[in-house]
């Protein structure tokens, strides 16, 4: 699986692009177009000739949403999103000019939802939805064969926060634990920052490790 990472937003969210190669005329997929400007992203896609399927987003707040219906318009795809996460959507234009003092135009409604098990589809790669609560109602993760896209659940070295609208320490924390059960050879892509795996994670990260500590 080919993965471009392009970070996005003045918040430095991670746009990915993903394909089983980046060959003209692969299938990709875009997760979390989380900025009103992404002509980098359009760029690249137009450029290798991919040809775009889907939208999947691990969450809905609005440095990783607010630019689906451009994707939207320009590709003629589904956007899908956690169902917990719907009311999260809903209020993206809201959040985005509370956090950047911004104007930005509201996000039509999802197209499918997302619920815990799920497989999602790209080529031969089959990913399966983790609902992860914590950072928001409706986080998810998406777990391939080899890759994981974490959104703001994990983090490079941390975690996502859990002090805004929606979020829970208490789900956080179990979510974290059923992660647990990753396999340490899984590449991880957070929402922000540079990619890790899960055994850097396991021993370094410290949100990690005391709850290791605490279920062993």
């Amino acid at each position: 699986m080919e993965v471009r990472c392009f970070f996005i937003s003045p918040l430095r969210s991670c746009c990915y692009v993903i394909a089983e190669s980046f060959e003209q005329g692969a299938q990709a997929v875009v997760i979390d177009p989380g900025d009103l400007h992404l002509d980098p992203v359009f760029e690249f896609i137009d450029g290798t000739g991919l040809q775009i399927v889907a939208n999947w987003n691990t969450h809905a707040h609005f440095d990783h949403i607010i630019g689906v219906d451009l994707l939207r318009d320009r590709y003629g795809i589904l956007a899908w999103v956690h169902e917990a996460d719907a009311p999260v959507w809903a209020k993206a234009h809201v959040a985005h000019e509370q956090f950047l003092g911004t104007p930005a135009p509201p996000v039509a409604k999802p197209d499918q939802y997302m619920h815990d098990g799920d497989t999602l589809t790209l080529g031969d790669e089959t990913f399966t939805v983790w609902h992860t609560p914590g950072h928001s109602p409706g986080s998810v993760c998406l777990v391939g064969k080899q890759i994981v896209f974490s959104g703001d659940t994990l983090f490079a070295g941390t975690i996502g926060r859990t002090d805004l609208e929606g979020s829970s320490p208490e789900d956080m924390q179990q979510s974290l634990a059923r992660i647990l059960d990753w396999r340490d050879d899984l590449m991880i892509y957070p929402g922000h920052g540079v990619p890790t795996s899960m055994a850097v994670e396991r021993r370094n990260n410290r949100f990690l490790r005391e709850i290791a500590s605490r279920l062993s």
